[in-house]
């Protein structure tokens, strides 16, 4: 019976959208989108990402530079505001928001075999 309700649950969460980490899609915006074009509607993703990373020690900046992405929402780090690192087992990992801290502990593994990747 508890495995009928959390497939229910499961189902109705996926029906409505319902993601982990900072709740936004992780889909890319389009290639001359206002979020990428630097114009009137505000910086590109680019500019947000360089005047978040200048808050940052030289040393984390570069580092954040290098991962250039969220690893759990693949987001531009530096889009939502200052990028946070986490440690996962001897590894500085960064992400977007405090909302993607728990799921990537959850899942370090994945995230870390994500990591050597790029």
């Amino acid at each position: 019976m508890s495995r009928q309700i959390a497939s229910i649950l499961f189902l109705a969460a996926a029906a409505l959208g319902v993601t982990a980490g900072c709740n936004t899609n992780s889909k890319p915006p389009a290639a001359n989108s206002p979020a990428t074009v630097g114009n009137a509607a505000g910086p590109s993703d680019m500019e947000k990402m360089k005047a978040e990373l200048a808050k940052l020690s030289p040393e984390d900046a570069a580092s954040a530079e290098k991962q250039h992405v969220c690893l759990v929402t693949n987001k531009m780090l530096g889009t939502m505001g200052p990028p946070l690192k986490v440690d996962v087992d001897g590894k500085p990992i960064w992400i977007c928001c405090e909302g993607c801290r728990d799921e990537l502990l959850a899942n370090k593994d994945t995230y870390l075999a994500k990591l050597k990747k790029e």
